[in-house]
């Protein structure tokens, strides 16, 4: 089976928009591209001394949701992987310095 990531980003128009992030073999690589997807978001707005909590809404408010497909007409999304924890962990991390 191939997995398809796709990230949805609302912009400012409050259009939401899809951007193609890849296609993996495995599930785990699925994941970590949409690991690295917010990753890549939170490390380019977090300034020094930050808060996590307001890391975490700007997540909310501008970041890219990256959903995981297990089919190619993109119908059947996987279980396993939830942004809005995994943001919210990393946001804790990011502004500990860890």
């Amino acid at each position: 089976m191939t997995f398809f990531v796709e990230a949805l980003t609302r912009l400012h128009d409050a259009e939401a928009h899809v951007r193609h992030i890849g296609e993996f073999e495995t599930q785990d690589e699925a994941f970590a591209a949409s690991k690295r997807t917010i990753d890549e978001f939170l490390l380019r707005e977090f300034k020094a001394g930050m808060p996590a909590d307001k890391l975490f809404s700007q997540y909310q408010k501008f970041g890219e949701v990256p959903f995981v497909f297990g089919d190619a007409n993109h119908t059947m999304s996987v279980r396993g992987f939830n942004h809005m924890q995994y943001a919210k962990a990393r946001c804790a991390e990011i502004c500990a310095g860890t």
